[in-house]
């Protein structure tokens, strides 16, 4: 199971297409995309989880293998992924390899970007 736990102490459950794309460069933003099941909440209240800045200000994603998620495989936090790129809902394809046909589903998709390393300074003196 992957979960994400935010500064403000909310937990989420989300799906495997959450994915982390680093910049390696402190002046090029990195981007996250969390996704979740479309009827995991509302789009009202997934709009209200990811939009708060505060609140992704520090973002842990933790993934477990275990029915009792005590075996961790990664538990990473992510700082600074306060600026939202996109925020809804959003049509993901995939491919069943068994079959080799394409599956689409809706998901709750939060597209957020982290801050380059001089906003984020900036934003520490209140500017």
């Amino acid at each position: 199971m992957l979960k994400v736990t935010l500064k403000n102490g909310n937990e989420y459950e989300l799906l495997e297409d959450t994915t982390v794309y680093p910049s390696g460069s402190p002046n090029a933003r990195s981007r996250m995309e969390i996704h979740m099941a479309e009827d995991a909440m509302t789009t009202a209240e997934f709009e209200a989880a990811f939009m708060d800045e505060a609140a992704t200000a520090k973002i842990r994603l933790t993934k477990t293998t275990d029915e009792d998620n005590t075996k961790i495989v990664f538990d990473t936090v992510y700082q600074h992924y306060c600026l939202v790129a996109s925020i809804g809902k959003k049509r993901v394809s995939k491919t069943d390899i068994a079959t080799g046909q394409v599956v689409e589903e809706m998901h709750l998709v939060a597209e957020l970007e982290q801050r380059t390393y001089i906003e984020q300074q900036l934003a520490a003196l209140g500017l």
